[in-house]
């Protein structure tokens, strides 16, 4: 098995979506949906990692790239973000994969006491009723 544990990588952003990118170093987890764009085909059955000694499984269960519709998602570390550039640890993808979307994660652990050390972080939302 691979560990992606402690990979660096870095996502470069193109030009035209940079401003997305404001204010994001406050976050340190973020989830990245990539396409899957060298995957070919699937099987709705696999055995996982590919091992036969690996009971069968269906492909909704199992982290295989070979999928009916080819999207990977992994959470990264955020460990730097400069202009167009988010250098992560952990992006489970191989070089240059098609990143669809970004995603930052507010986890459980989120709390408001949390925002004393990175004030403005997160604004409270105002619930409006809806007439």
């Amino acid at each position: 098995m691979i560990s992606i544990e402690g990979t660096i990588s870095t996502i470069e952003i193109s030009p035209e979506y940079e401003e997305g990118l404001y204010r994001i170093e406050l976050l340190k987890e973020l989830d990245i949906i990539f396409l899957f764009d060298r995957s070919q085909g699937y099987d709705l059955k696999l055995h996982p990692r590919g091992d036969p000694e690996i009971p069968l499984a269906g492909v909704f269960g199992t982290r295989s790239p070979r999928r009916p519709n080819p999207l990977g998602l992994t959470r990264v570390r955020l460990l730097e973000a400069e202009g167009g550039h988010l250098k992560v640890e952990g992006l489970d993808a191989l070089l240059d994969t098609p990143i669809i979307d970004i995603k930052g994660v507010v986890g459980k652990e989120f709390s408001w006491s949390s925002l004393k050390a990175r004030p403005g972080a997160v604004r409270p939302v105002q619930r409006r009723a809806h007439k």
